[in-house]
């Protein structure tokens, strides 16, 4: 089973960001990270039972068992969206006619 501590974790944040820093060079819409959060779980269930059955002249015997590691990773990045093309502004994406989609 491999293990991933805080730092290793914190590192891979890092790495990930500094990649969508160089891909979003040069584009239209950049976003500014305002929060991270990170949440590490790890979760093993072992259970196991063994059962036989005995019967006239024939004996039936069973064992099973189960083994599971469960690992999950969960990134929250609260992102703020900046337009370049009008100075950093916050885009408006707007429509000039009032009314809902659903309208015709």
């Amino acid at each position: 089973m491999s293990t991933i501590g805080l730092a290793a974790a914190l590192e891979e944040l890092r790495e990930e960001l500094y990649q969508a820093q160089v891909l979003g060079a040069g584009q239209q819409f950049a976003f500014a990270v305002e929060e991270a959060e990170l949440e590490l779980l790890l979760e093993l269930r072992s259970t196991g039972k063994g059962d036989g059955k005995l019967t006239f002249g024939v004996a039936t015997a069973g064992l099973s068992g189960e083994q599971s590691t469960v690992r999950s990773h969960k990134l929250k990045l609260k992102l703020s969206v900046r337009d370049r093309a009008t100075g950093g502004t916050s885009p408006e994406i707007s429509d000039d006619e009032p009314g809902s989609w659903d309208e015709e």
